[in-house]
């Protein structure tokens, strides 16, 4: 973040560029329509939406853990042991990536954002000191002042939660690669495909065949029946009826083998392979849809950190162009930042708090 800019948690607010890049009319021209920005009707209460949507955004993270681990977890049950990797592996770090977000970041951004409103109201206080300078005492007094808040609110604070956020994008990026990776190593062959198609085949034919042959065994049962009780000739001779159930034993034994071949023959089947590797396969995409949206809370979340850095940096640079003396209170570049970073507070403290109210 530049020294003089604005912290870029106004997404509408006026496009903004390295002020020190800029002649001294056009960092004035900025920092003018930027205050002129934060006093427009409605753009607190955007803002103040924006920073409640990601609060809850970030509570709602945990669904979307709990339910990838139940995915992980259904998986294991039932295909652990042919998939060792999932239960040994990626469950485990799924877990601790879990935790280091409800038991550990979640809760330090609320408090660091709770904090940091607390810190911008000490912050104000200082700066509506500076604003009314009036003697060299008042000037004095006001560095001071100065001093004891950068004392207070080092910036070291916010590296830890910051960093926090960005390694665990990092590392679920990592899982989410990793897991496709793993995913990649498990196939079914073409051959293994082919001969479970042409086994279905041939249970599909089995069974016309049976069920034809077992009509015609009761068609001509039948006929016979008919023919004892009314005393004529059937049209079916009686050697049909025994060629008929031969023929229907012979299909239905065939029927069973080819069944038995492709599920029940050993405990790697052709069947249950190509069952693991679709189930595999369905875990994998449930994991792409479900997964967090880490990247993109981390960036909001490591915004609201920065805030403290931010006022921190300020607090800095403003005690060094203090030394300068009286004169520098004069000064319309001094002024202007001074203005804007007044207006500023209000409504980065009541987002802050905002946020922290939706965890």
């Amino acid at each position: 973040m530049a020294a003089d800019a604005p912290p870029t948690v106004y997404k509408e607010a006026p496009i903004l560029i390295e002020w020190d890049s800029l002649p001294e009319e056009d960092q004035f021209k900025q920092q003018e329509a930027m205050t002129k920005f934060l006093e427009e009707p409605g753009t607190i209460e955007k803002f103040l939406a924006d920073c409640k949507k990601i609060g809850q955004k970030a509570a709602a993270i945990e669904v979307d853990f709990r339910t990838v681990l139940t995915g992980f977890s259904s998986f294991a049950a039932n295909y652990g042991a042919y998939c060792p990797d999932v239960v040994t592996s990626y469950l485990p770090r799924w877990v601790a990536m879990m935790n280091r977000w409800t038991g550990g970041l979640l809760w330090s951004s609320r408090a660091l954002a709770i904090e940091t409103a607390d810190s911008l109201t000490d912050y104000g206080r200082v700066l509506a000191l500076i604003a009314d300078i009036k003697t060299q005492s008042e000037l004095e007094g006001a560095q001071r002042a100065l001093r004891d808040y950068v004392d207070k609110h080092p910036i070291s604070v916010v590296t830890q939660v910051v960093d926090g956020f960005k390694n665990l994008g990092i590392d679920l990026q990592d899982f989410s690669d990793d897991f496709a990776k793993y995913v990649g190593t498990f196939s079914v062959s073409s051959s293994a495909t082919l001969t479970l198609e042409a086994s279905i085949k041939s249970i599909i034919q089995c069974q016309a065949t049976f069920a034809d042959l077992n009509e015609k065994v009761q068609k001509s049962a039948m006929a016979l029946g008919c023919s004892s009780v009314f005393g004529i000739l059937p049209d079916i001779p009686v050697s049909s009826i025994g060629q008929y159930v031969v023929q229907r034993n012979e299909v239905q034994v065939n029927l069973v083998k080819t069944k038995s071949g492709i599920i029940n023959s050993t405990t790697d089947s052709i069947i249950e392979i190509i069952i693991r590797y679709y189930a595999l396969l369905a875990m994998q995409a449930e994991f792409e849809q479900y997964k967090p949206n880490i990247v993109n809370i981390c960036q909001d979340l490591s915004t609201f950190a920065s805030v403290w850095a931010f006022a921190t940096e300020q607090a800095i640079e403003i005690n060094v162009a203090l030394n300068e003396g009286m004169e520098v209170l004069t000064r319309k570049k001094f002024q202007l930042k001074l203005e804007l970073l007044i207006v500023q507070i209000q409504p980065l403290r009541e987002g802050l708090r905002t946020y922290a109210a939706q965890i």
